[in-house]
């Protein structure tokens, strides 16, 4: 093996402290953020049904920085949780933690705490019993659960309904298809909105209960925005980051094992659809964004954790230093004209 490649696997891949030292790092460059650029205007209503009673907890800059961060955290230990349960990635790794948290500290946005945060998290917890159900013949509570827990992140954002046909592909591609699974999963959703639709007809407010979901209709046809030349460039960087990943993930986990194969296949197909819900929901949330950049963080990190090829290697430091330039981008004109 190479030395780029054999130093990559025992300083960063297999490092015993490196997962200490990111989160110490991580911190450190989110509180730097957070001193020089401040808390952005919001720009996006989060729309949930209980995410409204509970917004005002986080209206103090700090405490809403302190909730990010802490949400930050719980997502990446997440994405390492399934990946070591279930032995996605067949080789000891620390980049399913450390990867998300380098992701999510890049930008001024990520600071801010927000309904999304909660609604991921509901989400990434609902993985594990899509797992679980693998090849089981008698699926049906797996899938409860899963439905359950998708309906209550959509009660924090309720552009999380928009997930459940394509996690009913998933479901499908885990054991082939099981009309009684399907049906649990049904029941688990609506198990929790009937129950909240009790509540807002017991207090007789039923426009109440209808009105975030006129979210859905305030889609707007995907337009060209007005960026200057340096933003066309990130953007395009940015895609590029997730264009990439994917094409060489699939090209890894083709020859991993089934079980990998179809988480991996899974994750594909739902930052596909999400980055297009995105495009098409991009003047009203950032949720689509926010979870794809979760998903794609568990790609990178699998790549990454498989791959022997020092072009890749060096691909990936390149990768890193334009997400720092990122990063310093917004930082420097926070320390140079302080507010």
């Amino acid at each position: 093996m190479r030395a780029v490649v054999r130093t990559f696997r025992t300083s960063i891949v297999e490092g015993r402290f490196i997962s200490l030292i990111t989160s110490l790092v991580i911190i450190g460059m989110r509180a730097l953020l957070f001193y020089s650029t401040g808390m952005p205007e919001p720009s996006f209503t989060d729309n949930g049904f209980l995410w409204r009673y509970i917004a005002h907890l986080f209206a103090d800059p700090v405490v809403s920085f302190a909730a990010s961060t802490i949400s930050v955290f719980l997502i990446a230990w997440i994405i390492s949780y399934v990946n070591s349960r279930f032995a996605l990635i067949r080789s000891r790794s620390t980049l399913p933690f450390v990867v998300p948290l380098f992701l999510f500290s890049l930008h001024p946005w990520f600071l801010v705490m927000r309904g999304d945060y909660i609604s991921v998290i509901f989400i990434l917890f609902a993985f594990p019993p899509l797992l679980r159900s693998y090849q089981k013949p008698n699926s049906y509570l797996y899938s409860f659960r899963a439905g359950v827990l998708i309906a209550v992140a959509s009660l924090f954002q309720l552009y999380t309904l928009a997930l459940l046909p394509l996690w009913w592909r998933g479901e499908r591609s885990m054991r082939g298809y099981q009309f009684r699974s399907f049906l649990s999963s049904v029941f688990g959703v609506l198990l929790i909105y009937v129950s909240l639709f009790s509540l807002y007809f017991l207090y007789d407010d039923i426009p109440g209960f209808l009105q975030p979901f006129l979210a859905y209709a305030t889609f707007s046809l995907p337009a060209v925005p007005v960026f200057t030349f340096a933003e066309w460039v990130a953007v395009v960087l940015i895609g590029l980051f997730f264009v990439s990943n994917m094409y060489f993930s699939i090209r890894t986990y083709s020859r991993d094992k089934v079980l990998t194969l179809s988480f991996m296949q899974l994750i594909v197909f739902l930052i596909v659809f999400l980055l297009l819900l995105q495009v098409l929901f991009w003047n009203t949330t950032l949720f689509f964004l926010t979870l794809s950049i979760a998903l794609i963080s568990y790609l990178n990190a699998y790549f990454y954790t498989r791959t022997v090829s020092k072009a890749n290697i060096i691909v990936g430091y390149v990768s890193s230093l334009l997400m720092l330039l990122l990063y310093l981008s917004h930082l420097l004109p926070g320390l140079l004209l302080p507010r």
